[in-house]
């Protein structure tokens, strides 16, 4: 058993040299500047809680018990952060606003309830607590037990604001491949798997007692999480999001307040279907909402609107089509027998394979190479 202790606070310790590290690279960042600052400051909180568990693991807790309070409320930090970095990631204005304090309220009041019933305490009666020879009082177990739920609920709340962004994205760009979502989907997709394992730990210590020490799943997972993160960002230096007009949405309920007059939406429509026609503007691969618009000389927000309700696609999906039919016209012309699929997706505006081979198999139901299979064999 203690050889396994050992084993796992080493762990402990080498991510939260990595957490540190991370931390650093993140602060000295100049983009996104705000963003980066909240995780560069998350990766601290992760490192100080993973030392405090291998101070737990190797018995060095008994010299600062009072730090396991800190440690134990880090967990109503965590989901805030996450959830206000992503925010402002995605928002682009990379700004903290006053009201985002509002999300660190939980956190405060379990700190105020440290110093009225814990921090300072008697080191036996903090040491008790930790080595569960001592029934936590009803308040302790309620705290502990509502960190999943806050947990979760911010996890839920992260990954609407990922959704969210991933549509508003599609509103405004006919490529996205070069707005860098790898690493946001990465840590979010981290954020998750450890949130599911605090559910799962908790679980474990309600059948099996506290004695079974679940938790140090969690710490693990965290762990792992700061190895993957750290890589990720040697690999992924840049953190860039590309800024888009606020009023653009989907929803067709949405655009009606907008009054746009049928006539004028009617005039647009047919407007767009003559320009993509004659100058075919979707061969354009960096073809963004606001470059169309501009042709058009209309507002973006109104040639959105036109495209959601009119022809019930975002302009994502819109300019796509437009491109899969050109390779579905190209793969027909002698004059392309030479090219490969690849590079006749590139012609007709895609600008990378995922994205063409995802587009096409999408609206086609087959990808471009059995596409063509069946078009010959006709």
């Amino acid at each position: 058993m203690l050889e396994y202790s050992k084993i796992i606070s080493y762990i402990f310790i080498i991510g939260a040299a990595q957490g540190f590290l991370l931390s650093v690279f993140l602060l000295k960042k100049k983009e996104n500047q705000t963003a980066n600052r909240l995780l560069g400051i998350l990766m601290i909180i992760f490192a100080v809680d993973l030392l405090n568990g291998a101070a737990f693991l190797t018995g060095l807790i008994k010299y600062f018990p009072w730090s396991a309070g800190f440690s134990n409320s880090f967990p109503y930090l965590y989901g805030p952060m996450i959830y206000l970095y992503v925010k402002i990631l995605t928002e682009g204005d990379d700004k903290f606003r006053s009201v985002y304090l509002l999300h660190f309220f939980p956190f405060v009041l379990v700190q105020l309830y440290g110093v009225f019933f814990f921090y300072f305490e008697g080191s036996e009666y903090q040491l008790s607590l930790l080595d569960f020879k001592t029934a936590a009082p009803w308040h302790i177990q309620l705290i502990g037990n509502l960190i999943p739920v806050h947990g979760v609920t911010y996890m839920i709340l992260t990954v609407v604001e990922s959704y969210r962004y991933n549509k508003k994205i599609k509103q405004s760009f006919s490529n996205i491949d070069k707005i860098n979502l790898s690493w946001l989907r990465h840590f979010i997709a981290g954020t998750v798997v450890v949130w599911l394992i605090v559910v799962l730990a908790y679980l474990l210590n309600f059948i099996y007692g506290e004695q079974f020490q679940a938790n140090v799943l969690i710490y693990i997972t965290i762990s792992f999480l700061l190895y993957s993160l750290g890589i990720k960002s040697l690999r992924q230096p840049q953190i860039s999001f590309e800024p888009i007009e606020e009023n653009i949405e989907k929803k067709s309920p949405q655009y009606k307040k907008t009054g746009l007059d049928e006539k004028i939406a009617k005039r647009i429509l047919t407007s767009l279907n003559k320009l993509i026609e004659d100058e075919k503007p979707y061969l354009n691969s960096k073809l963004s909402l606001s470059e169309l618009a501009e042709k058009l000389d209309v507002s973006t927000h109104n040639l959105s609107e036109v495209i959601n309700t009119k022809l019930g696609k975002n302009f994502y999906d819109l300019i796509n089509s437009y491109r899969i039919e050109e390779v579905k016209r190209m793969l027909k012309d002698a004059k392309y027998d030479n090219y490969s699929l690849l590079a006749i997706g590139y012609e007709a505006g895609f600008s990378s394979k995922s994205a063409y081979y995802s587009a096409f198999k999408k609206v086609t139901g087959s990808t471009p190479a059995q596409y063509k299979e069946i078009t010959n064999a006709a």
